[in-house]
């Protein structure tokens, strides 16, 4: 039907009329129309079925909001309210807060208004004022507009405070776990104000790179739907991810090797904020133990290298001409790294080499001759293998 607006306009009775009588009739049915209408939004927007909100609290505001419209509609209104706006922009920040993206907070009230629209169609079509109810109901869009404009506006003010205290909590966070100096307390706030528990277990991840502000937002938005919660800090030099529940190793350690990154040091799990603390240093300690290759190098398989790495010139020197070795014959290290990791297997190790089992056999007895260190006992390995690791 195609409607002479010019003609509607000079009978300005008969449109408000019959908006009037338009606005009563959905007025008696707002507890149908708003529970067909959260159903609505629910079935058909993502980000309001994984934010799993309370039925009884959308219900609610979405009752509150086509009351609002059905208001402007009976009094011809396409401005909102002081009232409305604020309504609006508190209802969008409340959706922020929930992590519903704004595109689908925005498309939940056309969801609702339209559902309205087919509800009522039959209804309204059987009217024979409908050629004067038309311009009222195009003014209600312009009302919703209006209306979306300020919660877009909360929407974006929410996200852009959070995103700052975020990033003040972070730093904080970051300082703390550095820096034993700063009270156990500071630390506890500092996890607590980024949603973790301070008492839960914690375990962290850090990765050698460059930690500019893109690189933080993607490894951050990689782990957005991991199991538990993350934070992803940024430290010079570093990447540290600290994460709590869903203790998989694979969220996080597959969210700093993306895109070439690496290498990354994976903690202990421990408990509280000094367990936090503990669990970086772990991962840094892994990190020097893996002598910078690339993948993952977790604290719990490498600890033995990585304490005596650390120890330093107390025992380094009963490592000397092992390490001299490893240094200068890489290959032989080679053959002492795979012997061990491979289970003890000259076949295994060979196999790892590309190389014949006699050549692997004959790599470890060159070890033995020039290290006086023998693979086969248990003493002659462990001291091998970490003269190879520090080397």
């Amino acid at each position: 039907m195609t409607v002479d607006l010019a003609t509607t306009d000079q009978r300005p009775d008969a449109g408000r009329t019959a908006a009037a009588a338009v606005a009563a009739h959905l007025r008696a049915d707002i507890a149908r129309l708003a529970a067909r209408a959260t159903a609505e939004i629910i079935q058909q927007i993502d980000g309001f079925r994984r934010a799993d909100l309370p039925r009884a609290d959308l219900d609610a505001h979405v009752r509150f909001f086509l009351e609002a419209g059905i208001r402007a509609l009976g009094e011809g209104r396409t401005a909102a309210t002081d009232a409305e706006r604020e309504a609006a922009r508190a209802y969008g920040a409340r959706r922020a807060a929930d992590a519903v993206p704004a595109e689908d907070v925005l498309l939940s009230f056309y969801v609702a208004f339209r559902t309205v629209w087919e509800v009522t169609g039959d209804a309204l079509a059987q009217r024979d004022d409908l050629g004067d109810l038309l311009p009222a109901m195009e003014r209600t869009m312009l009302w919703v507009q209006y209306v979306t404009s300020e919660v877009g506006a909360g929407h974006r003010e929410a996200q852009a405070g959070a995103s700052t205290a975020r990033l003040a909590a972070g730093r904080r966070l970051a300082e703390a776990l550095d820096d034993p100096a700063v009270p156990e307390s500071e630390l506890h706030t500092a996890l607590e104000r980024l949603g973790f528990d301070p008492e839960g277990d914690f375990q962290l991840w850090v990765s050698r790179r460059d930690a500019d502000a893109v690189r933080l937002r993607t490894v951050q938005a990689r782990l957005e739907e991991a199991a538990g919660r993350f934070a992803v800090l940024g430290v010079s030099g570093e990447i540290v991810v600290v994460g709590q529940g869903g203790q998989a190793t694979s969220p996080a350690e597959a969210a700093l090797l993306a895109d070439g990154g690496g290498p990354v040091g994976a903690g202990l799990v421990r408990s509280g904020p000094a367990g936090a603390r503990r669990s970086v240093d772990d991962a840094r300690r892994a990190l020097r133990a893996g002598g910078g290759r690339p993948g993952v190098h977790r604290y719990a398989d490498v600890w033995p290298f990585a304490l005596v790495a650390d120890v330093g010139a107390g025992r380094v020197p009963l490592l000397d001409e092992a390490l001299d070795t490893a240094r200068s014959n890489p290959h032989l290290a080679e053959a002492v790294r795979e012997f061990a990791d491979q289970g003890f297997s000259v076949a295994a190790a060979a196999r790892a080499l590309s190389v014949h089992a006699n050549t692997l056999t004959y790599r470890l007895d060159r070890w033995h001759e020039l290290t006086g260190l023998d693979c086969r006992t248990y003493a002659g390995l462990f001291t091998s293998r970490a003269a190879v690791e520090l080397a």
